[in-house]
């Protein structure tokens, strides 16, 4: 199975109340975001499962990290977000790859993934210009974005370009979102 997820920012004490939680996650502290973090991805995940982590996984690169990334379950990808940091061939070695952009299929979907969301991607539409059902489309999924009003601007745009023809799938995976819930979810849950 894989599973999805971005934005986790292990180590960034201001996405809790030790800090100045600027998105609102409902963490006192970093150690009790930790621990739901990890209880909501290893109560989902299983070890033959793999992962795509869409950036911004660690807020810090140390032996910390290591630890904690160390015992999460499943396969784990790492699509580079710009908090990202892997010098480290101790954490290095925790991920199956670590890559800017990634293609892959999932069951009949195939999946766009990157950090950051894209206004064209590869197989965007599922139309072809004369109205025909494209044969190969593709689901973008991306991070950064947290819950923000680039965010909202961003669906916005993809609205409209459904409105006008280029219809289109793209889903923000950050952690904090309401149906991602700090867990790591399904493309299937995705797209319910």
């Amino acid at each position: 199975m894989n599973y999805y997820i971005s934005d986790l920012h292990l180590f960034h004490k201001n996405v809790t109340d030790e800090g100045s939680n600027f998105e609102n996650r409902p963490f006192k502290t970093l150690d009790e975001m930790h621990r739901v973090l990890k209880e909501n991805w290893n109560s989902t995940v299983t070890n033959g499962d793999h992962v795509y982590i869409l950036g911004d996984l660690s807020w810090k690169e140390n032996d910390d990290t290591i630890q904690l990334v160390s015992t999460l379950r499943g396969n784990k990808h790492l699509i580079l977000g710009n908090h990202d940091t892997v010098n480290d061939q101790r954490y290095r070695q925790l991920f199956v790859e670590i890559t800017n952009y990634k293609e892959i299929k999932d069951g009949d979907y195939r999946v766009v993934l990157s950090h950051y969301p894209l206004a064209f991607w590869n197989h965007q539409s599922h139309y072809r210009r004369d109205g025909e059902a494209q044969k190969v489309w593709s689901v973008h999924l991306y991070g950064h974005l947290h819950d923000s009003a680039d965010e909202q601007y961003y669906r916005e745009f993809i609205q409209r370009l459904n409105q006008n023809g280029i219809c289109c799938i793209a889903k923000n995976v950050g952690c904090m979102l309401n149906y991602m819930n700090y867990t790591p979810r399904t493309l299937k849950e995705l797209l319910s």
